[in-house]
């Protein structure tokens, strides 16, 4: 992290000065504004009270009226009563890379405003940072020995009268996988998109940087007020015990003027947490080698996990990275003893083997250190763990829970097998989990998460499918394991869509190997990456369509999804000036076939398609001359 100096600098400390208002409003204010200047964040401390509050306009319109910014703890109630003790703000500038994600560079820019604030000789800090994409804040108690949390009282009260929210209800079922859509509860999960009809803004509402030193959250929602709660399975194990100094995670705003796009393309939630592990990294920064995105051949939907080499040819010969065995993958080759001959010979086609394991053998850390060592030992290259919303350390064990993968208990394991992960060099995948908050830039070898409602689902919906990009795959990493043609409710040309529009370091497909060789779509998807070096949304709604563009290297990926049936004309006026591309346009025939054409574009091309109802497509642009 560093600060700048010069005009820039003092411009960013003029937004964010303290302005004193006449004293007999016994208050004070303060502005941090993001570096673009569109967005301001006030913050108003009453001093009578002793209570933080804070607001936040975008372009010129206030979009979160006055809300509350407190902690409750054993050290002291820091929700009011609370004494001014100085201010600071300094410039956040950073660039880092990681080897999955929307983007390949990453840039951290913001302006950071802190408050200091006394009780009963304690101190709390107050973390206010202003992006151009959002604002964010947290709290950090100095000190030393251990700390309570009893409860916070942070919330955000949305500005106007017309609203609609997507995400999903709370509680949610088996960690996440509630179908995603439209909601109006008031017990909602984390995150929420709301759009602000009034204000023609889009905002999704959330926490970033989640770890077991907290828990995570989720919204009880009073009118257009969302106030962040502890989960509801965290009162029967307690208040959240942690050390000092404590950072609690980041109440994170994205903020999306008129469309969703700066939503979609966001990655607030990474740059909110800690940098990469230095464990992880290279002398040149960059994350160690071993950490690898890559498409992943799976066996547990299409069955057949007894032939494991078979999986592992489909894999090489698609070109791909790794391949997935599921649950009781030693007892069906023989015994532990016998996976190594099949790794070794995984390896002697360039594919990596992941195993399934269940969290009862991660749930203390030598439980997790034992079983990840044998994992090892098997020459797995990683694991997909599952059922974090198991509550195994209960006597007996609870598999029926409210929220318990959001419990510090759950995160607590979660932290463990991170530690282990790196140790091990090992890729993880985590299953029946909480959501991602960005924690992949501070543990890159975080490949995937589930917490969506996937193809493992009985009935998965085109609605739920149509919000994934707008929600749940904006905080992170998604599993939703793509492509299964008897079970999904779209297209063959929407399914191959779902590669490029759904991002995740580990891109798993739950079609059998065999049946996606022979598929015409295969020569798309066999060159669909796993990492991208840029992002762009194009157009769409939540829950009703999605166009989006994606860059590898020179190469652009354009896919779109739809509910009902529409025609997208596309400009490409992204693509470099005065050069050409070859396009693959796959697009609707019918509902399981599809229309295959290739033809010359630069960036004056207009490209019309035509999409069926729960249809899409998907277009790989590549230079015709790749060397210009």
């Amino acid at each position: 992290m560093k600060t700048r100096k010069g005009l820039p600098w003092l411009f960013a400390a003029i937004s964010a000065a303290i302005l004193w208002i006449p004293a007999k409003c016994a208050a004070k204010e303060l502005m941090v504004s993001s570096p673009d200047g569109n967005v301001h964040a006030v913050l108003e401390f009453n001093e009578e009270q002793g209570t933080l509050t804070y607001k936040v306009q975008s372009r010129g319109q206030e979009i979160i009226t006055s809300s509350s910014i407190g902690m409750n703890t054993d050290k002291g109630d820091f929700r009011s009563g609370m004494k001014w003790v100085d201010a600071s703000v300094k410039e956040i500038d950073q660039t880092y890379a990681l080897p999955q994600g929307k983007v390949s560079t990453y840039h951290n820019h913001a302006n950071e405003q802190t408050i200091r604030f006394n009780k009963d000789n304690h101190e709390m800090l107050v973390l206010f940072r202003a992006y151009n994409d959002g604002v964010a804040f947290s709290f950090v108690f100095p000190g030393t020995g251990n700390i309570s949390i009893l409860e916070e009282n942070s919330n955000i009260s949305l500005t106007g009268e017309n609203f609609t929210y997507w995400g999903q209800n709370h509680p949610n079922n088996y960690g996440y996988e509630s179908a995603l859509g439209t909601i109006t509860g008031d017990r909602m999960s984390n995150p929420v998109l709301a759009h602000l009809k009034d204000r023609d803004h889009f905002v999704l509402m959330a926490q970033a940087a989640t770890g077991g030193h907290y828990i995570q959250p989720h919204f009880v929602r009073s009118g257009s007020s969302f106030r962040f709660t502890f989960p509801l399975d965290q009162a029967r194990l307690g208040p959240v015990r942690t050390v000092l100094p404590f950072h609690s995670p980041w109440r994170m705003i994205i903020i999306s003027p008129r469309t969703p796009a700066g939503i979609v393309e966001s990655y607030l939630a990474e740059n909110l947490n800690p940098p990469t592990h230095p464990a992880l990294r290279n002398l040149d920064g960059k994350p160690k080698d071993w950490i690898k995105s890559g498409r992943v051949m799976w066996d547990f939907i299409a069955k057949d996990g007894d032939k494991p080499k078979m999986w592992i040819d489909a894999a090489a010969e698609m070109g791909w990275e790794y391949y997935m065995a599921d649950a009781g993958f030693a007892d069906r080759w023989g015994g532990e003893q016998a996976v190594r001959p099949i790794t070794e010979y995984a390896a002697s086609k360039g594919i990596g083997v992941l195993g399934w394991a269940h969290t009862r053998e991660f749930n203390t850390r030598q439980k997790a250190a034992e079983t990840m060592r044998r994992y090892a030992v098997m020459g797995l290259k990683g694991a997909k763990i599952d059922f974090f919303d198991h509550d195994t350390l209960s006597d007996p064990p609870n598999r029926v829970t409210a929220d318990y993968e959001d419990t510090q208990q759950s995160l607590q394991m979660r932290d463990w097998i991170f530690d282990l992960g790196i140790q091990n060099q090992f890729l993880l995948e985590l299953h029946g989990n909480t959501i991602p908050t960005g924690e992949r830039r501070t543990f890159p070898n975080l490949m995937t998460l589930e917490g969506v409602n996937g193809m493992e689902k009985r009935t998965p919906t085109v609605t739920n499918d149509l919000t994934i990009p707008y929600v749940r795959n904006v905080m992170g990493p998604v599993s939703y394991t793509i492509i299964r043609f008897s079970k999904s409710p779209g297209s063959h040309a929407y399914q191959m869509a779902m590669s490029i529009v759904y991002e995740a370091g580990l891109m798993i497909y739950a079609e059998h190997g065999k049946t996606l060789l022979d598929w015409p779509g295969s020569e798309m998807i066999r060159d669909v990456p796993s990492s991208w070096d840029q992002t762009k949304f194009i157009e769409g709604l939540p829950s009703e369509y999605i166009i989006i563009a994606r860059r590898k290297g020179q190469d652009w990926f354009i896919a779109g999804m739809t509910s009902a049936p529409r025609t997208v004309n596309i400009t490409l006026d992204f693509l470099l000036d005065g050069k050409q591309y070859n396009a693959l346009v796959f697009r609707d025939n019918t509902h399981t076939t599809m229309h295959r054409e290739t033809r010359t574009v630069n960036r004056e091309t207009l490209l019309s398609i035509n999409l069926l109802q729960n249809g899409g497509f998907a277009v790989r642009l590549k230079p015709a001359n790749p060397s210009d």
